[in-house]
């Protein structure tokens, strides 16, 4: 378990729980039960089989993508800076942040707006029930992050290797979309893709698990994106909802997690639905990270379904927001049904 120096890099509220007796240390770390592991669809980016990509789409909506062309040199930098940084003492991590920067760092909540700000919950609901945290990185405000501003040597590096990581998961996103496009049959003008990939609204979040099994990690959601692209690591954790069934994402090295998001589901008129998942238990002597990729819309980009009253991607976070501040959940699409 956790040592208590390393302990103090997280929230407060978070280090009772690090800090309770354990069994004696075994040497082997103790498998988790795995009965439920499930290798989902794997998609070469560089050989794109449509009919692959649209049955994992249609059947799953997630699957591992291989091939992306991202240096392996890269995604070790961007594993080591993620670790190096959320590694950081707990009040080093808020000095580095701070309210006016345009990256924000957050713990313990489980629905953060794209800007980075973590929604007000009922009182009922405890800020400190999920055992994460994390750092918001619009894409778009990096560059407003001057040399000057990174007092922490980690912070410049971790700007550098964020803004290339950045452009080529960028790539990565309009190669993707265009393909489930395709799939669908959808003729998009490049003003409508542009809309729906917004590079203004495009967020990273580099996200730390503590080695807990016991503790809630992330609760069951959907994302609002219309794709989310993880970076998880070999501990593992992360679930989703097949069939009425949770199953656990078996970690695949050298590839990259696709999941479907709210936005893709309107816009496939519901051929292709938004992936439920949480992340679970994980290892015990393993802190879990995971860097995520949301592609949002722009804000003004214009949704119209057959199944969903029409409406704004802005007018869609503002429900999101307010379904979270009243009942401390995001309700989500139901929401907009045309005939709920």
């Amino acid at each position: 378990m956790e040592s208590l120096s390393n302990s103090t890099s997280y929230p407060p509220e978070f280090r009772p729980l690090l800090s309770k007796p354990t069994e004696p240390e075994k040497s082997i770390e103790p498998s988790l039960d795995r009965s439920n592991d499930i290798l989902i669809p794997v998609i070469d980016l560089e050989h794109l089989d449509m009919e692959k990509l649209r049955d994992a789409c249609r059947d799953w909506g997630i699957f591992h993508l291989e091939n992306t062309g991202i240096p392996s040199t890269l995604m070790s930098q961007v594993k080591e800076i993620t670790k190096s940084v959320l590694s950081l003492p707990f009040e080093e991590k808020r000095k580095l942040f701070p309210v006016k920067s345009p990256l924000s760092y957050f713990w313990g909540t489980n629905t953060v707006t794209p800007s980075g700000n973590a929604l007000k919950r009922p009182p009922r609901e405890s800020s400190g029930q999920y055992l994460f945290e994390g750092i918001n990185v619009p894409l778009a405000s990096l560059s407003r992050l001057l040399p000057l501003s990174c007092s922490d040597p980690n912070l410049e590096s971790f700007k550098v290797v964020m803004e290339e990581y950045g452009k080529h998961v960028t790539r990565i996103v309009d190669t993707v979309f265009e393909a489930l496009a395709e799939t669908l049959s959808l003729e998009l003008s490049g003003d409508r893709k542009t809309s729906c990939l917004s590079e203004s609204t495009c967020v990273i979040r580099v996200q730390r698990y503590p080695p807990c099994t016991e503790s809630p990690g992330f609760k069951a959601h959907t994302d609002s994106s219309m794709i989310s692209i993880i970076n998880q690591d070999e501990v593992g954790g992360l679930e989703f909802m097949k069939d009425g069934e949770w199953f656990n994402v078996t970690p695949l090295a050298n590839s990259l997690v696709i999941g479907l998001g709210d936005m893709m589901q309107v816009l496939s008129d519901e051929e292709y639905k938004s992936v439920l998942h949480k992340v679970g238990k994980r290892m015990r002597k393993k802190e879990r990270y995971s860097i995520i990729y949301f592609v949002f819309p722009d804000k003004d980009c214009m949704f119209k379904s057959s199944r969903y009253k029409p409406f704004t991607f802005s007018e869609y976070e503002a429900q999101v927001k307010l379904d979270v501040e009243t009942h401390g959940i995001k309700v989500g699409l139901s929401r907009l049904l045309s005939n709920p």
